[in-house]
């Protein structure tokens, strides 16, 4: 039995071509990819030309669902390329996170634990306050696994030290490289006993990784994992005993829920959403993953074509002088390609003029967009959606990621069912 772990960054574009590549070169039978094991039933619907990412899979209580979460996914998410790779290869999948019904009973229990902490809440501030370095370093590793490497590499921002190391080099076989990284972190985090229980969540997930990667051992012979990256060391070989991963799952509280595909946004993917594992920049890194040919200028282009669109004047000699000057910091810096940080200093200082405010512009329409994801008709719908759905579409509304005005003659029965509509979205808190 052959066993390969591709440790992975849930939102890069540099380890999704990888990826594809290495799983044609290895020819799995079978593909283990984290996420809810009920969702399995619904990967059906991957490779319908109408699911286009960005999309997410959405999890809510059965009978509450302001208790939800969601597994989002664009079309430069690794673990999304595997997905359409194994749809298009007729490999099987099998997710291997922990169940859906057991993160949204954790959630219930957590939303009950910090309501009921709230009032003791300076007595936890100041005992935080008494931890030793030692914890401290730990903590770090385990909020932020690549904080430190970024620090000793002098680069302050964790997401671009990712990018200049992993997503944007063309070393081979990168995955073992990251592999080996992890297991150096992992040994420093795991260090501190008391920082297990900070990540117990993370403990209890690759329990039941393990759960279910000894069973898919079992029953192949050449599986391919594709995980987060700082799950690899976590899932090799040679395991934990199966015991003690049962012992530790078992009793975990769980909702009866439902499951179903939802359009996305690259908004939502964005850091500044409050999503966890998000990035400052989605747009970019669709930009990256879709236009492989040319980036830099045609970024450029793009870029020029926003401030245009704001009555600014921008030639093609500005565009040209702008890759020559994100080419020369490049080459300053000794990276093979500009990144998003010459090419966006590049904009500011030759399309922007060193103006700001201009530079917003590009930072709120390309770097993180708004790219709007579909599904196709069929795919089961959150019931709420399904209605609003089937409304707009008698109504002749369009779903887009742009805003449009909208001229409505309240004498004529159709438009004044159009107005209800809006109003009623706007009284739920659901501007369309």
């Amino acid at each position: 039995m052959t066993l390969r772990l591709f440790g992975i960054r849930h939102l890069g574009p540099g380890s999704a071509r990888s990826l594809v590549t290495a799983l044609d070169e290895f020819k799995p039978d079978v593909l283990v990819i984290e996420g809810p094991p009920e969702a399995e039933a619904l990967l059906s619907w991957v490779g319908d030309e109408e699911l286009r990412p960005p999309v997410a899979l959405f999890a809510y209580a059965d009978g509450e669902p302001s208790n939800s979460a969601f597994w989002p996914f664009a079309v430069f998410s690794p673990e999304w390329q595997a997905l359409t790779w194994a749809a298009r290869c007729q490999v099987p999948v099998r997710f291997m996170d922990l169940p859906a019904a057991a993160v949204l009973a954790t959630q219930a229990a957590q939303r009950q634990a910090a309501a009921e902490a709230e009032e003791s809440s300076s007595l936890a501030e100041s005992t935080e306050g008494r931890r030793d370095d030692a914890a401290e370093v730990a903590a770090e590793l385990s909020d932020d696994p690549f904080a430190l490497l970024a620090e000793l590499a002098g680069i302050p921002d964790p997401e671009r030290w990712w990018d200049e190391v992993v997503e944007s080099s063309a070393a081979g076989d990168r995955f073992a490289a990251v592999a080996q990284m992890m297991t150096e972190l992992r040994a420093e985090a795991d260090s501190d006993p008391a920082a297990s229980e900070r990540r117990r969540e993370t403990l209890l997930r690759e329990a039941q990784m393990r759960m279910v990667l000894r069973k898919v051992r079992k029953e192949h012979e050449k599986v391919a994992v594709v995980c987060g990256a700082w799950h690899v060391p976590a899932l090799a070989d040679p395991m934990p005993a199966a015991k003690a991963d049962a012992d530790l799952l078992r009793g975990l509280p769980k909702l009866k829920c439902v499951l179903a595909w939802v359009p996305w946004t690259h908004s939502r993917l964005a850091a500044a959403s409050g999503y966890g594992a998000g990035v400052t920049s989605p747009g970019w890194y669709h930009h990256l993953f879709t236009t492989p040919a040319e980036p830099i200028a045609r970024w450029l282009t793009k870029v020029a074509n926003v401030l245009r669109a704001k009555d600014l004047p921008v030639s093609s000699a500005h565009v040209i002088e702008a890759c020559r000057l994100a080419d020369t910091l490049a080459a300053l810096r000794d990276r093979s390609l500009p990144g998003l940080a010459e090419v966006t200093e590049a904009v500011r200082s030759v399309l922007c003029e060193g103006d700001n405010t201009l530079s917003g512009f590009v930072q709120r329409e390309l770097i993180v967009g708004e790219e709007l994801g579909t599904v196709p008709e069929g795919v089961p719908l959150v019931p709420l959606e399904a209605d609003l759905r089937a409304t707009a579409k008698s109504l002749r509304l369009a779903f887009t990621e742009v805003p449009r005005e909208l001229d409505l003659d309240l004498r004529k029965d159709f438009d004044r069912r159009r107005s209800a509509l809006l109003h009623r979205l706007n009284i739920c808190g659901l501007p369309w």
